[in-house]
Order: structure tokens, then sequence, then C-alpha cells
């Protein structure tokens, strides 16, 4: 899916696409394979969601949080915050450049970015790939907003989201050279449950949308139109 433009359209629903990525990856792996990938990532992220004791969500404060950058900053939610730069934050959680759902939501994301900025709205995605500086080209430039290394998930555990999937998954992966062990930068399977959240100036969290089911993802119009609610 990475040929697609990140500028054709505007505001384009992105549902679609990932229903037609899941028709192509049954389609190439098969039935059996893609339900193993599934249920082998879904069941354990759906399990590790249920547990959590404590996890955020709409009106809780965002864990503050300092995490380097694919170019080697330094990046600080509560500097970015203090700047007061921007009225909202949106904050992915992205499982690497290898997930094509989270390529064709940030694609997505990307496409409604002039919107983002007329709401004073900004953009960073948090992943636990060692290098994921190309967010699999999401745009023909490369990626215009901070991608930040967690390093064993351990932001993505604060906001509740960790997981690892059953080895099975892992198998599969293993044999499309997708080998997490390699990839994350702490050489584990530790991956983030999709989670988008939107933080305001005090630093409470305006909007989530956490899913196990990775395939789910909230439109990209839905983000724009929470950001300039809060645009003051």
């Amino acid at each position: 899916m990475s040929e697609n433009s990140a500028h054709t359209r505007s505001a384009a629903p992105i549902a679609a696409a990932l229903a037609e990525f899941t028709d192509k990856l049954i389609a190439r792996r098969g039935v059996e394979q893609f339900s193993l990938l599934f249920e082998g990532q879904i069941g354990p992220a759906t399990k590790a969601l249920s547990a959590r004791t404590s996890s955020i969500g709409v009106g809780d404060k965002a864990p503050d949080f300092s995490l380097p950058t694919a170019e080697g900053g330094i990046w600080n939610l509560g500097e970015r915050l203090a700047q007061g730069k921007s009225s909202s934050l949106v904050v992915v959680f992205y499982r690497g450049t290898w997930c094509g759902y989270c390529n064709i939501y940030l694609r997505g994301l990307l496409e409604t970015r002039s919107l983002l900025s007329d709401a004073n709205a900004a953009l960073i995605a948090v992943s636990p790939e060692a290098a994921p500086t190309s967010a699999d080209n999401a745009s023909a430039g490369g990626p215009t907003f901070p991608v930040l290394i967690d390093h064993g998930g351990k932001i993505a555990k604060q906001f509740g989201l960790t997981f690892e999937m059953d080895d099975a998954a892992k198998n599969i992966l293993k044999g499309s050279d997708f080998d997490l062990e390699e990839r994350n930068a702490d050489g584990r399977w530790i991956l983030p449950v999709p989670g988008t959240f939107v933080i305001d100036r005090s630093g409470h969290v305006a909007y989530a949308h956490v899913d196990a089911d990775y395939r789910n993802r909230p439109e990209p119009q839905e983000i724009v139109a929470m950001c300039r609610s809060l645009h003051r």
C-alpha cells in the first residue's frame, strides 16, 4: 500500500482502504494463515486491555514523557505543552513500518494535515521500532511529524496499551522477514495496541480511540473535528 499518495485527497475516509488491504492480505496469505496472524494478535491484545487495572482515557491527565526522535533529538510532552504553540496534540501509537494498517492510517492523517494545521493541532507518532524514520514513506517527502522511539514500550505501557502476540503470529511474521526482535529498539515483541489520543493545552485527554482489532482505526476527519473543538 506504500504506493498510495498522501496528497491525493484532503478528506478521504480510510475505512475502505483498510478493508481493501485486508482483502489483499487474505488473498496473499490465505485464510488459514491470515486467521492465525489475526487471532494471534487480537486475542493477546484483548486480554492485555481487559487485565489493565488502569488505563488512560478521556478526562485523564496524560502521562508526561520524553522520548528520542527518529532523527536523534528529544521530544518532551511537558515542554511542548508549556510552549503553548498548539491548541492540541494528536498522539498516535504506531506499531511499526511493517504494519500496513498503521501506514494507511498515518497516510490518512497526513492527508488532513492542512486541516489539522488550521485547527492549530500537532501530530506525533510513538513506535517501539528502533529506526522508524520513513513511516513506510507515509508521504512523498517523508513524514512531516515527529516519530518517537518508545524503547521497550514504556510510554505505551503508561497509556495501558502494551501486549505481546502469540508464537504462531510471531512465526508467520518471521517467515515474512518481519522479525520484531530485530526491528524493535529493545529486541522484544512488545507492541502497542493501536491508540490515538488528542491531548488539550492543559495536558488532559480530550479524545481516545483504542481498539485491540488493529484493522479498526478512527477516521481522520473525526480527529480533525475534535481538534477544531479545542482550537482557541
